[in-house]
């Protein structure tokens, strides 16, 4: 006779849990996340793959659900941009937009894994060819990550008897891997200025993908069509996520959107004598006072080695119409790469120079510049953030010629636009002169001369990310080309 109140109830598989089964809180089964290469681009393919692991002999593993994403992010910070308040009931934060999704709630759902096993589920997709490096800055970051969810229980079979099976829980298990994401040359245009469209997807992009379990014989199934009714509120969440709304802003000059952030410019001297740099005989900065004028020529000079031209880049940089020093970069393209050295060789003029140059400072940074456009009132004033990478000082007063080397960091970041903000590098020279009018020659040094004046110009370089070759990117070709890349 059976016990009272022994009530059967199905659950999922036809198992009939009792009520009084043993009920326990247990370590959560191995969900390990992982992608095919360290760096992708727009346009590769990218591979993803998903293993599960019930380290648990002696329980059986029921997969319930096992939801994915993959998406790219815009996010803002509120303290540098004029962002909207959120709704309540929005999942986005303040000054997000999902420009690229890929998302579904379950790829495989009451599936049984058995005490020890493992399955791997691999999840293929191709990244659009027009979106944004990946970029943690100070006003704003451009992120990607993949995320996977495990929901489910472990079953135990008492004796082989299904009436005497306990069922223990564990909490949602998520794995969250970061993506990295170099943008190329073609995208962003040679200095990092963007092409005519911006590389920010105005509409959110929804990625088709494909997925199988690994080593087997399965088909490749789409995401998103094999579960549909799965949940039905993602259809609805997936229609909002395709309607964020995005500003499309008119087409305008660069310079106009964030300010000339890598011009020459005119500092202060510490004597309150302040100058104004030229370059190609067109100031920067205008002023009514007669002032030291710092202009910049540059020549391109041949010369011959092992037979072979060799196309050599230098910068006369004047004062008051004469040579102060001559500046020759290490390397003639103003491109540079991440790891790259980047640095040259000053030469200085003292003889026959009304002026001496006593000192000078170098430094290679990135300047992060917000569109005025989009700019918090508060930040009106002062748009631009920037950060020195490397530094070099040195006494210049008595030396005819003088070196320095920089660094590219490893991990840039990389010369780009967007309509929110630019990005863009440049080489730093800060130059302590004698004032004008006065004669150094009556100081025992000219160092013991206690007025200083200042001048500063500035070398706008561009820094992109390495070749695929030798990043060992998948190219866009390769993965549209199912002789180069298999999918098996």
């Amino acid at each position: 006779m059976p016990r009272p109140g022994n009530a059967s109830r199905r659950f999922l598989f036809g198992i009939v849990p009792a009520p009084y089964a043993a009920r326990s809180v247990v370590d959560p089964p191995h969900l390990k996340l992982e992608v095919d290469k360290q760096v992708h681009r727009p346009g590769d393919l990218l591979t993803m793959t998903i293993s599960i692991n019930n380290h648990a002999n002696r329980r059986s593993l029921l997969i319930q659900m096992l939801s994915f994403e993959c998406r790219g992010m815009e996010k803002l910070d509120g303290q540098w941009f004029s962002v909207p308040n959120t709704d309540a009931d929005s999942q986005k934060g303040r000054g997000e937009y999902v420009f690229m999704d890929c998302s579904t709630p379950t790829i495989v759902t009451n599936q049984l894994l058995p005490g020890g096993a493992t399955k791997t589920y691999v999840v293929r997709t191709i990244l659009p060819e027009m979106i944004p490096p990946s970029y943690k800055g100070t006003t704003i970051r451009y992120v990607y990550y993949i995320r996977v969810t495990l929901s489910g229980h472990y079953l135990i079979l008492e004796n082989g008897d299904a009436g005497g099976e306990q069922l223990q829980e564990f909490s949602d298990v998520e794995a969250r891997l970061p993506l990295q994401v170099w943008a190329t040359q073609k995208t962003i245009g040679q200095n990092g200025e963007g092409p005519s469209d911006d590389i920010v997807p105005l509409n959110t992009i929804i990625l088709d993908a494909y997925w199988k379990e690994k080593d087997t014989d399965s088909e490749w199934y789409k995401i998103n069509e094999a579960f549909e009714g799965v949940d039905e509120g993602y259809a609805s969440s997936q229609e909002e996520i395709s309607s964020v709304a995005s500003y499309n802003p008119m087409k305008e000059d660069l310079n106009r959107a964030f300010g000339s952030s890598l011009s020459l410019q005119s500092f202060a001297s510490r004597s309150s004598t302040k100058g104004s740099l030229y370059v190609e005989g067109q100031a920067t900065v205008s002023s009514n006072m007669a002032l030291p004028r710092l202009s910049v020529t540059e020549i391109l000079e041949n010369s011959s080695r092992a037979e072979a031209v060799v196309r050599g880049r230098s910068y006369n940089i004047r004062l008051d119409d004469q040579v102060l020093l001559r500046f020759s970069p290490k390397n003639s393209d103003s491109t540079y790469y991440f790891s790259d050295t980047i640095g040259g060789t000053l030469t200085f003029f003292h003889e026959n120079m009304d002026r001496r140059c006593l000192e000078m400072f170098i430094t290679l940074e990135s300047k992060e510049t917000v569109n005025r456009k989009f700019v918090h009132p508060s930040r009106r004033h002062s748009p631009i953030i920037t950060k020195i990478h490397s530094d070099h000082h040195e006494i210049v007063a008595d030396l005819l010629q003088t070196s320095f080397l920089f660094s590219i960091p490893p991990d840039g970041p990389m010369s780009f636009s967007t309509r929110y903000v630019s990005v863009q590098w440049a080489i730093r020279f800060e130059f302590l002169t004698t004032p004008k009018n006065v004669d150094w020659t009556r100081f025992e040094h000219p160092l013991l001369m206690e007025a200083r004046e200042k001048c500063e110009w500035t070398l706008p370089i561009s820094v992109q990310a390495p070749s695929s070759s030798s990043s060992g990117a998948t190219t866009a070709a390769e993965a549209r080309n199912p002789k180069m890349v298999s999918w098996e």
